[in-house]
């Protein structure tokens, strides 16, 4: 199917870029733009900040109008982040470009999982997503081999070339991604914005365990801002890495912590089972991986942990994801999805800043274990959500699976 193959290559596309750009972009926020563990946060705070703002009138747009039109507008507009940031290395510089990527951001998250869900139906959904995340995972792999050679000639290379890489996909895109299906209009028959939301907002709180689910979003938005931020400035800052070259290590990391997700999506994408019990391993998983990670001492120790929780990590996204889009009506389902990401965003917002602080004035250990704390609050509303789920199972045979 045209539609299946193109959503597979965008996510390839995507994230080949981020595997180019991200590995060693810490590098080049510390070295090249001189920026301070504080600063980086607030970098990851601005983000999210800005991402938060767009969430919801994105997902609006996607849903009255075009979900292939948000996307390949969000791929140019990611195109043009980069290279912002590539060509300014000051903090104001590195803040400019995170407005303009947190649009792009908002204008495809959402957007491209309504899309596909649009063109090949809700049957199938949890393995349609872990294919495009093993998609994604093949393109991390490729871009994070070679950006640390891309850095180690330029540190600002990798950005530059990633943002004519998704300048050169929104591009292709305009002729190849296909939209033969539009959303339908929300229940109350409102085609404006506004009813649209409602009609979003009613979906969720009457769902079973939906407010539950987005609870665990944010908790885990406020864990992930600690790891996105500082696991890498915790390896350079606190042990020596084997080798001459941090640029090259931070690429060996990537492509063993992409090979180990594959694997776990792999081992997903063959079996169904109970998505509610999935998600919970996953959290506590996270948890115990990013307390080692942070009190690790030995460098090899350190290293395990962090592949450990990567390749955790590759797993709840895309299980989250087909969770919510089986369960959310057509016409309002980029909607739900963006406000999904808002719940994330808040979390990251709220807990990225205090984080970065104390990784600045405290030690960079204390903020990562103090940030997994988030996720055994997370792990409890999971357990609260499955019985939830099974009790409203239990009273109506019509429902879905109790947890998937």
């Amino acid at each position: 199917m045209a539609a299946y193959r193109v959503y597979l290559g965008i996510s390839f596309a995507l994230a080949a870029t981020t595997g180019l750009v991200y590995t060693t972009i810490v590098v080049y926020r510390v070295e090249a733009a001189g920026l301070d563990p504080l600063q980086l946060v607030l970098v990851g705070t601005a983000l999210e900040a800005a991402y938060f703002t767009f969430q919801l009138p994105t997902g609006v747009l996607a849903d009255l109008g075009s979900s292939r039109t948000c996307v390949v507008l969000g791929v140019a507009v990611l195109g043009v982040g980069l290279v912002v940031e590539g060509s300014l290395p000051t903090f104001a510089g590195v803040l400019a470009a995170q407005v303009v990527g947190a649009l792009g951001y908002a204008l495809v998250s959402g957007a491209l999982e309504a899309w596909i869900a649009g063109e090949v139906g809700t049957g199938d959904l949890t393995r349609v997503y872990l294919r495009g995340s093993q998609a994604g995972l093949v393109g991390t792999l490729l871009g994070t081999a070679v950006s640390g050679v891309v850095a180690a000639r330029r540190l600002d290379l990798p950005l530059l070339a990633g943002g004519g890489l998704l300048l050169a996909t929104a591009a292709s895109l305009v002729v190849v991604m296909p939209a033969r299906t539009r959303a339908r209009v929300p229940a109350e028959g409102d085609l404006s914005a506004l009813g649209t939301v409602r009609a979003a907002w009613a979906l969720i709180v009457r769902r079973p365990a939906f407010l539950l689910v987005f609870g665990v979003v944010a908790l885990v938005g406020g864990w992930s801002e600690a790891i996105d931020r500082l696991w890498g400035a915790h390896l350079l800052e606190n042990f020596r890495l084997p080798g001459p070259d941090a640029t090259l290590w931070f690429s060996v990391l990537g492509v063993a912590a992409t090979l180990l997700g594959l694997a776990v999506t792999q081992s997903l994408a063959t079996r169904t089972g109970d998505t509610m019990r999935t998600l919970l391993v996953v959290v506590a998983a996270l948890l115990v991986t990013t307390i080692v990670f942070g009190l690790a001492t030995n460098v090899w120790v350190a290293i395990g942990a962090a592949l450990a929780l990567s390749a955790a990590r590759t797993a709840f996204a895309p299980v989250l994801s087909a969770w919510l889009v089986e369960r959310t009506d057509p016409g309002v389902r980029a909607t739900v999805l963006s406000a999904r990401d808002m719940f994330d965003a808040t979390g990251q917002v709220a807990g990225g800043p205090a984080l970065g602080a104390l990784g600045t004035w405290w030690s960079l250990r204390a903020a990562l274990v103090v940030g997994s704390t988030a996720l055994a609050p997370a792990a409890a509303l999971l357990v609260v959500a499955r019985r939830r789920l099974r009790t409203a199972a239990a009273g109506n045979t019509n429902s879905p699976p109790p947890g998937g």
